[in-house]
């Protein structure tokens, strides 16, 4: 059996799989579970913000904006003077963030007049599963002057639609059930096959797993508690390594 000679936990690392939405289109991007396809959303038309602009937004198909005489236009604003504003093109989509948590779906449009200052929208994609309402709200300005709007669309098409047949989760959780299982049966048998183990012994690494929930602690005491959790346990890992590492040394 393979010993350990010293291992030091102070946290507990879970992994998180994050993965971007890969665009396909102006309005449709893909992980690789699934798809959010905004192609089934009406047209957007006179949403007022606060700051009495009113806005439209065709997310899939391109359109001219007012007076600009501009085409390839996603947002349009238009003022209450009748004055119209490009504030996203079609061409300019693209998709930020993570699906079900912060995703994003971002344009830039025109210069603002005599300044290099793009102007920009951002629209929140808020998933609303089993409505039939599509809303979208017009926040205005992100920072006053700065010429980037806030919108958020809540919406079911706003959601992932998942692929047909098992996910990527899925395939992970499957390949460490096997993986945990090739652990603990293959390693009972090679201990009790070639080492002669038996009992508590034919348990890979026993002494380890053993020990583990006291390695967790004090992992869990630094991570929470920093050098002041550490300094107060002041605890020494298991006696049964070789090295013994005293928790307040680490914080010196």
């Amino acid at each position: 059996m393979l010993e350990v000679d010293f291992v030091i936990w102070l946290t507990l690392i879970t992994f998180v799989k994050s993965e971007v939405c890969q665009k396909l289109s102006a309005c449709k991007c893909q992980t690789s579970d699934g798809v959010v396809d905004l192609s089934a959303l009406p047209s957007f038309t006179n949403i007022k913000d606060p700051q009495n602009y009113l806005n439209d937004w065709n997310p899939c198909a391109a359109r001219p904006c007012g007076n600009t005489g501009k085409d390839d236009v996603s947002i349009c604003q238009t003022s209450n003077t009748a004055i119209s504003y490009v504030n996203g093109y079609l061409r300019t989509a693209r998709f930020i963030g993570e699906v079900g948590k912060d995703l994003v779906l971002h344009y830039t449009g025109d210069n603002v007049t005599g300044t290099t200052n793009l102007r920009q929208s951002s629209i929140s994609l808020i998933c609303v599963p089993n409505s039939a309402v599509n809303n979208l709200t017009a926040k205005g300005e992100k920072v006053a002057g700065d010429v980037n709007y806030i919108f958020t669309l809540r919406s079911p098409h706003a959601c992932l639609v998942p692929n047909p047949g098992l996910s990527a989760g899925s395939v992970l959780l499957i390949l460490l059930f096997v993986a945990v299982m090739v652990y603990i049966i293959g390693g009972m048998l090679f201990l009790r096959f070639y080492r002669g183990a038996s009992g508590v012994e034919m348990i890979p690494n026993y002494e380890f797993w053993k020990d583990f929930p006291l390695l967790v602690k004090d992992g869990m005491i630094f991570t929470f508690r920093g050098c002041n959790g550490a300094k107060e346990s002041n605890k020494y890992f298991s006696v049964k390594y070789k090295k013994l590492i005293n928790l307040k040394k680490v914080c010196e």
